[in-house]
């Protein structure tokens, strides 16, 4: 009998808690601008076949507002946010990775310190727990190489980087990757390989990357990233950090010509957060997008010399 009212308490407590995640959050509780020290994310679906109605086949964005509802919407000049729900505490992820249907994948930290996923293919999902603990205060990274493959990383309550991925059929458990994270960690892929860059102890920009065997060291790329924020990079292998001086710098990962620049300051003050990036369909630079202090998000995109010249505001969450 004991074992029964045991048994029966757990699938209480854990429906709950996937009632208290997936709940929306009311038009009420909806604050008009994204949590503070949170970012946007991005993910570009061009290259699909077929594109849903509401769905620019351009780029989509999504952020967290002050209640933790997630919001998203897709770029087509009207800014029109729609509700997510969810509880979320930490910048989203997000990925678009099929070019024979409509395909997002958008991954967040819970209430739980739990990494949550959420889809769309005919329709979005519910909110799914995939497990760990990541630190508090850091979000989500999410690179697809292919079409049912899935590759998430994360910063560990012990500073590690942490692997786990989809092959098709089911999740992976959590590998350890080593390392010494400050911020979320940033991942992209080009179809060949994966590249993974973080914010050191040392505030420096480190990178790992999987050149399909096997997971190499860790190389240092210089520079020196904010505090409390991490690093973008889009599958072009721009990466792009908010730097001590409250701008943004870039660079071309290994190999690169060392960090520069990337062109117009910002309209607004940056929000200590993460930046996104996604490579534009047929076109070698990156769309980058930011929060403000304002709670507004923000995004520009690489003009022909590979900077950007103006920043386009794709407002907030309702």
């Amino acid at each position: 009998m004991n074992k029964r009212i045991t048994m029966m308490s757990i699938v209480l407590a854990t429906l709950m808690l996937v009632s208290l995640f997936a709940a929306v959050s009311s038009a009420a509780s909806v604050s008009a601008q994204t949590m503070a020290g949170t970012g946007p994310a991005a993910t570009s679906s061009g290259g699909v076949v077929t594109v849903p109605a509401g769905y620019s086949g351009y780029a989509d964005f999504f952020a967290v507002d002050t209640s933790g509802t997630l919001w998203h919407t897709p770029i087509d000049g009207n800014n029109n946010w729609d509700s997510l729900g969810g509880v979320s505490t930490s910048s989203p992820a997000a990925v678009s990775w099929s070019s024979s249907y409509f395909r997002l994948d958008v991954f967040v930290r819970g209430t739980d310190g739990a990494l949550w996923q959420k889809y769309y293919q005919n329709g979005w999902s519910g909110w799914h727990s995939l497990g760990g603990q990541l630190a508090a205060g850091t979000g989500p990274a999410v690179s697809s190489w292919s079409a049912g493959r899935l590759d998430v990383f994360a910063e560990g309550t012990n500073g590690a980087l942490y692997h786990k991925w989809w092959n098709g059929a089911k999740w992976s458990g959590w590998e350890s990757l080593g390392g010494k994270l400050t911020a979320s960690p940033a991942a992209t892929s080009d179809g060949h390989k994966i590249d993974v860059f973080v914010r050191g102890t040392n505030a420096a920009v480190y990178q790992k990357y999987w050149s399909g065997s096997a997971w190499s060291g860790w190389i240092s790329l210089g520079g020196q990233v904010a505090s409390n924020t991490g690093p973008a990079a889009s599958q072009s292998g721009w990466v792009i950090v908010q730097g001590t001086d409250n701008q943004f710098w870039q660079r071309g990962g290994v190999g690169g010509n060392g960090w520069e620049s990337l062109g117009v300051a910002p309209p607004e003050a940056l929000c200590a957060s993460s930046p996104g990036a996604v490579s534009i369909p047929a076109n070698e630079h990156a769309l980058v997008i930011f929060s403000s202090t304002s709670g507004n998000v923000w995004y520009g995109i690489h003009d022909v010399t590979g900077l950007i010249s103006e920043w386009t505001s794709a407002g907030s969450p309702p």
